[in-house]
């Protein structure tokens, strides 16, 4: 799972598939789109983490240089997925909150 090809690379494909899907929410009337760059951001968010785990529990057995040899990156370099995740998660919450308020501001 530490493999780097994997650790950065399924986020990759995930911010890749992410703007996608924010340009396409752009150009279209579809009113859905807005939770599914949520969904992608939480399985962002979520795999990173997972990925984190996988480096504390290799830290835990072995040592931090081993595993920073091991696999020829820093572990730290993981928080920033992570970070993006996160980041994406709130912006699109805060989306989210201000798109259901415009709907009930204009029901009234």
């Amino acid at each position: 799972m530490l493999n780097p090809y994997f650790a950065f690379g399924v986020p990759a494909f995930l911010l890749v598939l992410y703007v996608a899907f924010a340009l396409f929410r752009r150009s279209s009337d579809i009113p859905y789109l807005g939770f599914v760059l949520f969904i992608i951001a939480g399985f962002l968010t979520g795999f990173s983490l997972q990925v984190i785990q996988q480096a504390i529990n290799e830290v835990a057995k072995t040592s931090f240089q081993h595993v920073q040899d091991t696999h020829l990156y820093s572990p730290y370099l993981l928080a920033i997925p992570l970070i993006v995740g996160i980041l994406l998660l709130i912006v699109n919450l805060v989306r989210g909150y201000l798109k259901v308020k415009k709907v009930r501001l204009q029901s009234k």
